[in-house]
């Protein structure tokens, strides 16, 4: 089976865009998506929850995946109940798969490191024991 085809801007995030330039090189992304928004009115908090989680942990989401996260929403907020099935976790898996959200997806990110600490930093900050004279 192939691969499937890694969206443009899941490509930038993740870096595969720099390692493969060619692989992107005439690829575009569909324009004029904005970015995903807010939860849809109908559904419950447990639901707005997981979406928010979901927006803030997968910044290459757009409008234009506003059904596939509801869809994920809805099954993840489900998970605390006692009736949640096999096929039920199955579809969520397949679900945040194709959002680009799970754990194998994951270490395909290149997340940015984390900022380095300014070595002339400590000349401008007081020490614990207030100003020296």
């Amino acid at each position: 089976m192939p691969r499937h085809r890694l969206p443009q801007a899941k490509a930038e995030v993740s870096g595969a865009a720099l390692k493969n330039p060619a692989t992107f090189k005439d690829r575009r992304a569909p324009t004029g998506l904005g970015p995903i928004g807010q939860p849809f009115p109908q559904m419950t908090e447990a639901q707005a929850t997981v979406w928010r989680e979901l927006a803030c942990d997968l910044p290459w989401l757009n409008a234009g995946h506003r059904t596939l996260l509801r869809l994920a929403c809805i099954l993840s907020a489900r998970l605390d109940q006692a009736d949640v099935g096999v096929n039920q976790i199955q579809t969520l898996s397949a679900v945040l798969s194709k959002l680009g959200a799970t754990p194998v997806d994951e270490t395909r990110i290149n997340h940015p490191p984390e900022p380095d600490e300014d070595p002339a930093e400590r000349f401008f900050t007081a020490p614990a024991g207030g100003i020296r004279q």
